[in-house]
């Protein structure tokens, strides 16, 4: 099984890393690509870089700055592959992810949407931390894609090897949405999929604390964007899941009205209006918000929350936790 697979790669500033994620997907042991470098008009020298490697098989482009979604498709438009490989310009496969899907989906039809599993670093590959995610049972295991869409793990772009016949089904990147565009985007294509492949050996590595990516940012936009991926969402579960995924979706609502309160209270009203029971209420991840919310309610206690956070961002306070986490065996971040 030797299908050409397109790996694109939307590029914005990201100047420091691309080179290094353009030879992570140059080291595929499966050698029959093509890679389409997206640069989303860049104020850096990334399409300068971008255009060093290009040549038979690498493909460069560049368009007017209008969204990570928005270089996707483009990618999508050039790309002739019978499987992509989407890739953040700041990210990096291992070299056997491609491979190793394909031989997994021998066992399945390219119906079926396969993944794998990715890790946190920081600088370089050495600097991994945090869980591997997602936890399977089995190195290779195959998910309902009802209860995929209900439970909805975190997972990133990266990990997925999306067939063209899915993507032909699920529709294009949705360009009004710029934060967790992957996420709604990937809703739709386990919608329309046959179910999930996890395969654990299919591994990708994410960057984080890049504070020039993309999904670090936040503001109003960020959270209508935010409401937006949780509006599709809604509407994708009720068809395929019924009233099965109604909490599911109420807890969505439920810590997106958490991100606004006391910044956007219209935003408020907007997330408790979709849920399907605005009463209910959901533990949060955030423990010292939830246990404080208990008797202080839960506007004061983010209130706390975000007296604590600017403290500890502090230069000062900073270098002192950074200290303090070298000396225990964690990393400082």
């Amino acid at each position: 099984m030797h299908p050409l697979v397109s790996i694109i790669i939307p590029i914005y500033n990201a100047e420091l890393f691309l080179a290094e994620t353009i030879a992570s997907t140059l080291k595929q042991s499966h050698q029959n690509i093509e890679l389409i470098l997206v640069d989303d008009g860049s104020k850096d020298d990334s399409y300068a870089i971008a255009k060093r490697f290009k040549n038979d098989k690498i493909k460069v482009v560049k368009q007017a700055n209008k969204g990570a979604s928005a270089a996707r498709n483009h990618g999508l438009a050039l790309a002739k592959g019978e499987y992509v490989q989407f890739l953040d310009a700041d990210d990096f496969l291992h070299p056997k992810k491609i491979e190793y899907q394909l031989n997994t989906l021998k066992n399945y039809s390219d119906l079926h949407l396969i993944g794998g599993t990715w890790q946190r670093f920081i600088k370089n590959q050495d600097q991994l931390y945090g869980e591997i995610a997602p936890i399977t049972q089995q190195e290779v295991q195959c998910f309902d894609k009802v209860e995929w869409l209900i439970k909805r793990p975190m997972m990133i772009p990266n990990t997925w090897l999306v067939s063209k016949k899915l993507i032909d089904l699920a529709g294009p990147w949705d360009e009004q949405i710029s934060l967790n565009d992957d996420g709604e985007y990937f809703y739709r294509i386990i919608a329309a999929s046959a179910g999930v492949v996890i395969d654990r050996k299919a591994a990708t590595y994410y960057r984080s604390f890049n504070n020039a990516s993309l999904s670090s940012r936040n503001g109003r936009k960020a959270m209508l964007s935010w409401i937006r991926s949780a509006q599709s969402y809604k509407k994708i579960l009720q068809v395929v899941a019924g009233d099965k995924g109604n909490d599911s979706v109420d807890e969505f609502f439920y810590l997106l009205s958490y991100w606004c309160l006391n910044e956007f209270p219209d935003l408020v009203e907007d997330c408790k209006s979709e849920m399907y029971n605005p009463a209910k209420t959901f533990v949060l991840e955030d423990k010292l918000v939830f246990n404080l919310s208990g008797f202080l309610g839960l506007s004061r206690a983010k209130n706390i929350r975000s007296l604590i956070s600017s403290f500890k961002q502090h230069k000062v306070v900073k270098y002192l936790i950074q200290k303090i986490k070298f000396a225990i065996g964690k990393p400082a971040y």
